[in-house]
């Protein structure tokens, strides 16, 4: 069976939310640095405990697809995250990720192409520049501007690395509340693959008291980098946390592919659920399950007009991670 005529191109919308991994990592540091903003007197450098390095596999199971056969995807997480207090109220950051997803299409014969795409390889960084507002226009210091520069790379094996390249940047405040208690706000714009992408920065770290926290989490994982997650602590040793996200993979495709440069993109929404236990200070271990929802799967020609579009029924996953927690701000490992 001939596989059906290609859709007519359909120009993509010029403003789009939260459509890249690091955007999502974006609203993890938002949310985070009002606290991590506490510079060190004792030694020349932080690695704050809101930027850990941490890395999961996670394996989400075949889902029906609407065209027809069905997808699989294999994913594995790598980030890390360091922060420099250069004076009492500037902190510069470096922040890195990456991702490699390994996509399996079967029985596919009724979509614009049967194996739209495979392996997919995803680096990114971020360099956070946080400055606190303390004695600037008769504010108390719970201010905090926030400006991030970031770039990332995201293509299919055998593509052209250098068309793969999206860069922008984002700015935003974070006001605190008190211990534990902020919020961050702000704005990004993206160049992503032929595509402008104008978003929102929504970051909260809230507290409720000692076993009951609310924040935009920053750890390798299914959720990605951002959304909410409320978490139970149990103890020190043990959390319970559900969370919720919108992740986007947004790529350049092989030179070899059917679509010849094109752009591949995979846009879902995880529900989270983890379960988090530390081995030993600093070590975190991490296990997760929870369903995908909305899974579209949607293919641009190499100008980023779209040429066909379909969905995935919803796909249960598992996973587990590690995370490595330093606290080097009074010479210790460890800490949450």
């Amino acid at each position: 069976m001939k596989p059906p005529p290609v859709a007519p191109s359909v120009p993509k919308s010029r403003v789009v939310w939260a459509r890249l991994v690091l955007l999502s990592l974006l609203l993890g540091l938002a949310g985070c640095a009002g606290t991590q903003f506490e510079p060190s007197y004792r030694i020349p450098r932080q690695v704050t405990l809101g930027t850990p390095v941490s890395a999961a596999v996670v394996n989400q199971f075949p889902a029906h697809v609407t065209a027809g056969g069905t997808v699989r995807l294999f994913d594995v997480y790598a980030q890390g995250g360091y922060s420099q207090s250069v004076t009492e109220k500037l902190q510069i950051g470096l922040a890195a990720n990456y991702e490699f997803a390994e996509f399996r299409f079967t029985g596919m014969n009724r979509f614009y192409n049967p194996r739209p795409w495979s392996d997919v390889y995803i680096f990114g960084a971020a360099l956070p520049v946080m400055y606190n507002l303390k004695d600037k226009w008769n504010l108390s210091g719970k201010w905090t501007v926030l400006v991030v520069p970031l770039a990332q790379e995201g293509a299919e094996p055998g593509a052209n690395w250098s068309r793969a390249v999206s860069y922008g940047g984002a700015v935003g405040v974070v006001y605190t509340f008190g211990k534990d208690r902020t919020i961050g706000v702000g704005v990004g714009a993206l160049d992503n693959l032929a595509q402008a992408a104008v978003f929102p920065l929504i970051g909260v770290v809230w507290k409720f008291n000692e076993h009951l926290r609310l924040n935009t989490p920053y750890r390798a994982g299914p959720g990605g980098f951002g959304g909410l997650e409320l978490t139970y602590i149990v103890n020190e040793d043990l959390e319970l946390a559900v969370g919720v996200s919108y992740q986007s993979k947004r790529f350049r495709l092989s030179e070899r592919n059917i679509n010849r440069a094109g752009i591949g993109e995979y846009d879902n929404i995880p529900l989270v659920a983890r379960v988090s236990y530390r081995l030993f200070r600093p070590l975190e271990v991490s296990v997760y399950g929870g369903a995908s929802v909305f899974n579209q799967i949607s293919i641009d020609d190499s100008k980023g007009n779209q040429l066909f579009k379909t969905h995935a029924n919803v796909a249960p996953f598992v996973g587990v991670g590690l995370s490595l927690k330093l606290d080097v701000q009074d010479g210790t490992a460890g800490g949450r």
